[in-house]
């Protein structure tokens, strides 16, 4: 499936549903929840755009030593 308006409209509302659980029930899954589902949006705009994370960038040259 390729990612299109549509797609991005129902993972942006399950990302606001997940905040508004995390939020309701104060449970450290549902903030993990969130988390996880951010980083995953992070990575993809960046690799649609050909790009990585800065945060990859940062951690895995300073791993390397370059």
């Amino acid at each position: 499936m390729k990612f299109n308006k549509k797609l991005e409209k129902a993972i942006y509302a399950d990302l606001e549903a997940r905040k508004a659980r995390a939020r309701f029930y104060d449970k450290k899954e549902d903030y993990e929840s969130v988390a996880e589902l951010v980083k995953e949006l992070e990575f993809y705009e960046y690799a649609s755009k050909g790009e990585v994370p800065p945060t990859w960038v940062e951690r895995y040259f300073e791993e390397d030593g370059e």
